[in-house]
């Protein structure tokens, strides 16, 4: 949860401040002070809360605290907020040692029968029954087509360095610093071969050393930054305000009383929410290892059998309530059990109506992935929110995804712009982007060159972006 420091407009807060006020509140050891201003206090003037942290709160390993007063530093009121631990759970085997995992990958070029003009007198490669002039051959036809491309080479080399299993002849090759290979990081051997049927190809052999993790389970726990539920919301009085602040307590914008009231997430930490982390002990597993030699996240060894495994125990949204001073709820802002993320809102007041703006990501009963903008009319006569209009912009399904499998984009229609999809991993690289018709509202995207992992799909429209949902590839 992200919190924001409240900024003002100067002339709200210059009336209001006294020079004594001001030098008490710099001599306060520790103190990092907010501003209410005056516009909703009940005495129409300004106040201050201020605590230990930078964020405006007092903790004290069991509770969060913020604390109101006056400019002469007379007490207001006080407030405790739910604390939240967000954790994650490792476990890991312990290595024994270590293993090398070893791949060879084989290319096949073309048949040396078919090469015209015959590469021998006899109109073709010499055939197996005679190895000594097929190698002799084979020997001389490499060093011609490659002498220019490789200087290094030499008939003595090649002679040395060739050998034969069955009837394949094989040629060990010395690898090219700065040359381009696939996977050079792992590259150990280059080898050229010509079999029975005259198949001409090279092969490339990779190899690396990690961990055996055979051993007994290790278990960690990583406890993250604790948060409180306390929400600042951005409130815009239409009538007196130009500009709208980032208000924590109010007297007057909600209801006219003399309490102070104040927004709040209803959260709890969730197994699975929030997100997670990837243990710094890990290693690289993307796209070169997991295909070489098969190490992933979850099997660290490439042996088959799951090594690493790890939960994420996050902060889980289901909700948002204006409350009062003394724990009396005023309105609530229902949001779907299955959220992801928190949630945002924003309140408009105009004479004696309020309106309330939220925003929150979420799947629907199709497993799609939505944002949506929900606009609420807060009934101050009941103490009702009702809901007058939902948007949804931008969904996904399935989500999670197969790799291979495409991925259908639901957009809003209607729109006159030049709109497109583009597709980015999580580090910001570009993947992939396709333009969207006018008239068009579901896009497949194709996912065969996506690798395993979690990609940002983002709408633009004349070249801004609108909307963006995470969709995972598995």
């Amino acid at each position: 949860m992200k919190y924001r420091t409240l900024s003002l407009p100067l002339l709200t807060l210059t009336l209001a401040i006294t020079a004594n006020a001001q030098n008490m509140v710099k001599e306060m050891d520790n103190a990092y002070t907010r501003f209410i201003p005056g516009a909703f206090m009940k005495n129409g003037k300004a106040a201050i809360y201020f605590s230990d942290d930078e964020y405006g709160y007092k903790y004290d390993g069991n509770k969060y605290e913020a604390q109101i007063f006056d400019f002469d530093l007379n007490p207001l009121s006080s407030f405790n907020f739910q604390i939240l631990h967000p954790y994650t759970v490792t476990e890991k085997r312990k290595s024994s040692g270590s293993i090398v995992k070893t791949k060879v990958i084989k290319e096949e070029r073309m048949q040396l029968s078919d090469i015209v003009p015959p590469i021998s007198d006899t109109n073709g490669m010499p055939s197996t029954a005679d190895m000594d002039s097929r190698k002799t051959s084979f020997i001389n036809w490499f060093y011609e087509n490659n002498k220019y491309i490789d200087p290094t080479l030499s008939l003595e080399s090649l002679k040395s360095n060739c050998y034969t299993d069955g009837t394949t002849i094989y040629i060990t090759l010395q690898i090219q610093p700065g040359g381009y290979y696939q996977y050079s990081e792992y590259l150990t051997k280059i080898e050229t071969f010509i079999d029975s049927t005259d198949m001409w190809g090279f092969l490339y052999t990779y190899s690396t050393q990690v961990p055996k993790c055979d051993g007994e389970w290790i278990t960690s726990t990583w406890y993250d930054v604790p948060v409180c539920n306390l929400c600042t919301p951005r409130c815009i009085d239409v009538a007196n305000m130009n500009v709208g602040v980032y208000l924590p307590f109010s007297q007057t914008f909600f209801n006219e009383d003399a309490k102070f009231e104040y927004v709040r997430y209803i959260a709890e930490v969730r197994e699975g929410t929030g997100g997670g982390i990837i243990d710094s002990s890990n290693p690289d597993y993307q796209e070169d290892v997991t295909y070489l030699f098969g190490i992933t996240a979850s099997d660290r060894d490439g042996d088959g059998e799951e090594d690493f495994r790890q939960k994420h125990y996050g902060v889980h949204y289901t909700g948002l309530e204006i409350v009062s001073e003394d724990n009396n709820t005023i309105y609530s802002f229902p949001i779907p059990d299955n959220c992801e993320g928190d949630a945002s809102i924003e309140f408009f007041k105009s004479d004696n109506s309020i309106l309330a703006q939220a925003e929150f990501s979420w799947y629907n009963e199709n497993n799609e992935y939505l944002k949506t903008t929900r606009f609420y009319r807060m009934d101050k006569s009941s103490g009702v929110a009702n809901v007058i209009r939902d948007e949804n912009r931008i969904s996904a399904s399935p989500n999670p995804a197969v790799h291979g499998t495409p991925v259908v984009i639901t957009v809003p229609n209607g729109s006159t712009g030049s709109r497109a999809i583009s597709v980015t991993s999580l580090n910001g690289t570009h993947i992939y982007s396709r333009t969207i018709n006018p008239d068009a509202d579901r896009i497949s995207i194709p996912t065969q060159g996506f690798t395993p992992g979690m990609y940002i799909f983002t709408l633009t429209e004349n070249g801004r972006n609108i909307e963006s949902c995470k969709i995972i590839i598995r």
